[in-house]
């Protein structure tokens, strides 16, 4: 009852506020602060009284732009803008009048994709080394706040920063990284724009009409519509509203979801049956708990050395996802209560006054509504230990216990960031009047079991999106999956093929190798900066004309020769090499279709691969592996993509179609 009353105070102010929006008004991404691309004709554009005189007066150039707003109260205009510089100002004139500050001229990349992409500069390798120098003011940053939408928007929530040590943490390590390595060899400004959600589909990224013509999606599209979309608006504006009402008062409204009520915080509870995980950990890679959407205790038993008694404490437990509220021996220390600082480290003090005996529990009761939840940081990252420091700190990684408090009933499937299209409508389609340079993307761990099926909405996914834009071609760079331990065996290789099948596909499109710097067993690597490198390599080479190799070695087909098999490669730069012995994960296969560890040597830019048991090769295949981390690079020291020669039946045939 309380949940439903609430979705309808939510409605009637959704649409409260939409009969008071009327004037003149730009969308968000149209702000102080921003970049717009140098050179170009860019859309400045918005909302004004229907057929009302809007004048837009540009900084730069002095030029006064003049449209009237149509029956509907938009209005557009192209503004030609200079070589890179900056700041500016720009004034847009009509009943009232608006004026835009700090506006720089210079280069626009979207960043966007699932989790890696989304993945914090905060919780990326050298993290605090690295904030505490992001101090640059010609690097501007634009984060979509997360919104799903039934039909396209016209406006999403974000606003523009300047790249300084605050705000660099909470964004993409991955765009930073790649932003900060066009702004060091191009000397101009970059503005970057974020739009990411972990645990989503590449689907999701595109818009109905793209899936439509790609087929497979027809079912699952079937309830997104007009007449739904205020449904969907209020879902999404009051997410975190309607779960914090759920997830952290709920204990007391719904018996199944005892925690509290059973005060599973208290030191003394008899917790013999809880499943123990190993922490940091994400909830899916652990079979104890699963991936859970609710509530789920963490609990872990310590000890305190004497001389710390009567003193206050600070308890570090590193990124919590998403929602917690902290114990220490039954106390309540400190709590987070916004699901978007899922990334965001947790350190609460601990009054002196609680510090009071060497035996110690810590209770930590997580709220996840969405994908993975957990305790998520690295080893090391839990801790406790004196305020001030002393250079003594009780280690809090390992073994903790947990417990599954209550599970969220399910939300409509259009409120599901994973149901097709729903993210392109909410968080894309809004920037597509945004004049870019190009996009880079780091996604593919959602669709990894679907693979063969990727192959077509990849590269659909990116026409449509240039379809959207309506600027030709522009760049697309990606990243191809790292070695990780996905639970279907070679699904994660057919991935990675049916991202390298793209690049043939899609022109104007780039693939950065991730083989060296993944981790098996984290989907989230935390090397981001070398990502980041690579892909901006991609850009400067195609796109800033710098002279300078940008891919590892690609592979461009097999010849056979006699009991051997001789593999051609594209980007071999400065000539092939092989790191730390004979290289691994090479094989090789006759008609029977059965392959075998092979023996490889090079040979000029070549492979030449065989084994004495294969008298009649026919294929080949490298880094066939959910997990692979093979040693085959150029001299560059850029790896080589994994690859197989063969056409035969793949395992993730077939998956997906509905």
């Amino acid at each position: 009852m309380k949940r439903s009353c609430l979705l309808l105070i939510l409605l009637f102010l959704y649409f409260y506020g939409i009969a008071q929006g009327s004037g003149l008004r730009l969308p968000s991404v149209l702000g102080d602060h921003m970049v717009l691309q140098q050179s170009s004709l860019v859309n400045i554009w918005g909302w004004a009284d229907p057929g009302e005189k809007v004048e837009v007066n540009t900084g730069w150039s002095g030029t006064v732009y003049t449209t009237h707003a149509d029956t509907s109260g938009r209005w557009m205009v192209k503004v030609e803008t200079l070589e890179a510089g900056g700041p500016f100002d720009m004034t847009i004139t009509a009943a009232t009048s608006i004026e835009l500050t700090d506006i720089m001229l210079g280069e626009v990349w979207v960043c966007s994709g699932q989790s890696n992409m989304e993945w914090p500069l905060s919780r990326a390798q050298s993290a605090m080394a690295e904030i505490q120098s992001a101090n640059y003011p010609e690097i501007r940053l634009f984060t979509v706040e997360k919104r799903m939408a039934s039909v396209p928007r016209d406006d999403e929530r974000g606003s523009w920063q300047r790249c300084t040590p605050e705000a660099a943490g909470d964004f993409s390590a991955v765009g930073y990284f790649f932003g900060k390595n066009l702004h060091r060899e191009l000397h101009v400004p970059v503005g970057l724009i974020n739009s990411s959600w972990g645990g989503t589909p590449s689907e999701a990224w595109t818009s109905r009409e793209a899936l439509i013509e790609t087929g497979g999606f027809g079912e699952q599209l079937e309830g997104l519509t007009q007449e739904r979309e205020s449904e969907l608006d209020m879902i999404g504006k009051s997410r975190d509203s309607i779960l914090r009402v759920i997830s952290m008062q709920g204990d007391f409204l719904n018996p199944k979801n005892r925690g509290l009520s059973e005060r599973w915080m208290n030191p003394s509870l008899e917790d013999s049956d809880w499943v123990e995980a190993t922490t940091p950990v994400e909830w899916s890679s652990t079979p104890a708990i699963g991936l859970v959407e609710g509530v789920v205790w963490a609990r872990k038993h310590f000890s305190i050395p004497e001389q710390w008694l009567g003193r206050p404490l600070i308890l570090e437990l590193g990124p919590i996802d998403e929602l917690d509220a902290t114990y220490f021996n039954g106390r309540k220390v400190g709590t987070s209560l916004r699901i978007n600082d899922w990334n965001k480290e947790r350190n609460y003090k601990i009054p002196a006054a609680l510090v009071t005996e060497k035996e110690c529990v810590v209770a930590v009761r997580i709220v996840n509504t969405v994908a993975e939840g957990g305790l998520v940081g690295m080893p090391g990252q839990l801790k406790i230990l004196p305020e001030g420091g002393d250079g003594q700190a009780v280690d809090l990684t390992g073994l903790w216990k947990y417990k599954i408090a209550y599970k969220f009933p399910d939300l409509p499937p259009m409120a599901n960031p994973k149901t097709p299209t729903v993210l392109y409508n909410g968080m894309l389609y809004p920037l597509t009047n945004f004049t870019i340079k190009g996009a880079i993307w780091y996604q593919g761990e959602d669709n990894v079991n679907r693979a063969i099926q990727y192959r077509r909405i990849f590269p659909a996914m990116i026409s449509d999106w240039r379809r959207a834009w309506d600027e030709g071609d522009f760049p697309f760079y990606f990243v191809q999956l790292a070695p990780y331990t996905y639970g279907t065996e070679y699904a994660g290789a057919e991935l990675r093929e049916a991202q390298f099948l793209t690049l043939a596909k899609i022109k104007n499109s780039g693939m950065v190798v991730t083989l060296d710097i993944g981790n098996p067993e984290n989907i989230h690597p935390t090397n981001k900066r070398e990502v980041g490198r690579r892909l901006a390599l991609w850009a400067l080479a195609k796109d800033y004309n710098r002279e300078l190799v940008f891919s590892g070695p690609l592979f461009a087909g097999q010849m056979i020769e006699g009991n051997q098999i001789r593999v051609l490669f594209d980007h071999t730069g400065g000539g092939l090499e092989i790191k730390d012995g004979p290289l691994t994960h090479i094989e090789i296969a006759g008609n029977d279709r059965s392959y075998l560890p092979a023996d490889a040597r090079i040979d000029g830019n070549t492979l030449v691969v065989s084994h004495p048991d294969i008298a009649e090769p026919v294929a080949v295949r490298y880094g066939w592996r959910n997990t692979a981390e093979p040693n085959l690079y150029n001299k560059e020291g850029l790896p080589a993509s994994s690859f197989c020669s063969d056409q035969w039946p793949r395992i993730t045939e077939g998956k997906g179609e509905r």
